[in-house]
């Protein structure tokens, strides 16, 4: 079973290069089902939040995907089944510091830059946001290896933050900052995990975003970059401001949503251009409908909210939700920065199985 988790982690990771069509689900969707033949049943959690909440996803996802879909977006909904019954399975200690290690030896020689063209850095991810957001991803998994080794810690977490900065995602760059520093406050600061804060921390985060594509009211643009330029896409949004509002168009034409994996094809009809919306909330909206992302915001603050034991897992989700105001990702599916919004619920230093490979032995936690 440890081998088959293996394979499932190396396969998300897989999700992320640049190959063709299902090709780079080649390795993680095999080992899901084996998972399910070998277990003979599907893993559940009694936690209210996760099956309230997972419930809505999967029911969101349908409508849309049925009625507007096509054969990709079939394929995610049978994904987001299979993940839900199998992230929490992660709970069981079937991941140990073996295996962990050698998942994030394999993953951290795929983070190594191969170089420039022209001002992008390219690696085997091609796509230098999917790049940076698996770096981060990296980081995760290096806290957890080195859960009692702070010294690791702070190396590892140096590493990230210059291949980011080489990586140039700003977003990704602001996660950085958000995952280390809430991890070292409550992990050896104030010795206790957060929540309401989080949660309150989360809605003064969407607030934020709200003002800035919109009206800008507070000037966090200019802030940032201190110019006085006149258009928000001028100024470093990326046709954000934009994206929002057509994004809710299309979302209030089509409130069952548009399907997995259509956003973009609804976004070219508007603007002449396949974009996605760069933002996880709007494309959950957008494709799975208010449905889908009520589910998705109980799953997420669910958590924050009852965690009284994880502060790794309550940082990186935490600063995954900030990035997902200026990154495009779906819940519930195969790929690696997709599973890292519930996969930390479930594997995290509170459930990881002691080693058991003995090259492992003096890097792994004591």
């Amino acid at each position: 079973m440890r081998l088959l988790m293996l394979v499932a982690l190396l396969g998300m990771m897989l999700a992320h290069i640049d190959l063709v069509g299902m090709a780079r689900y080649l390795l993680v969707v095999p080992a899901l089902v084996f998972f399910f033949v070998i277990g003979k049943k599907v893993y559940v959690t009694g936690e209210l939040w996760y099956n309230i909440g997972g419930a809505l996803v999967l029911a969101g996802m349908i409508p849309g995907s049925l009625l507007h879909g096509d054969t990709l977006s079939y394929a995610y909904v049978l994904f987001g089944f299979m993940m839900f019954f199998f992230l929490p399975v992660l709970k069981n200690g079937i991941v140990d510091d073996g295996t962990l290690g050698l998942f994030l030896l394999i993953l951290g020689l795929t983070i190594i830059p191969l170089g420039y063209r022209g001002d992008r850095l390219y690696s085997v991810y091609v796509n230098t946001n999917n790049y940076c957001g698996v770096v981060l991803c990296s980081l995760y998994f290096a806290f957890l290896f080195f859960r009692d080794q702070p010294r690791w810690q702070i190396v590892t977490g140096l590493v990230g933050l210059l291949l980011i900065i080489l990586g140039g995602s700003r977003s990704i760059f602001g996660a950085w900052f958000i995952f280390t520093g809430l991890y070292w406050v409550q992990r050896y600061v104030l010795k206790t995990v957060l929540r309401r804060s989080l949660v309150l921390g989360f809605l003064l985060m969407c607030f934020g975003y709200y003002s800035l594509v919109t009206d800008d009211r507070f000037k966090l643009v200019e802030t940032i970059q201190q110019n006085k330029l006149s258009e928000k896409n001028e100024r470093g949004l990326s046709h954000r401001d934009e994206l929002f509002y057509i994004s809710m168009d299309v979302a209030e034409d089509y409130p069952e949503g548009v399907g997995l994996g259509m956003s973009n094809y609804y976004i070219e009809d508007e603007i002449g251009l396949a974009l996605s919306p760069h933002n996880a909330y709007l494309k959950i909206l957008l494709e799975g409908g208010a449905v889908m992302l009520v589910g998705f915001l109980i799953i997420m603050l669910g958590f924050l909210w009852t965690n009284t034991t994880s502060p790794l897992a309550s940082s990186i989700i935490f600063a995954l939700l900030f990035r997902s105001l200026f990154e495009s990702a779906t819940p519930f599916t195969v790929s690696l920065i997709s599973s890292m919004f519930i996969l930390p619920m479930f594997l995290n230093e509170r459930t990881v199985a002691p080693r058991t490979i003995r090259f492992l032995k003096t890097l792994a936690p004591r």
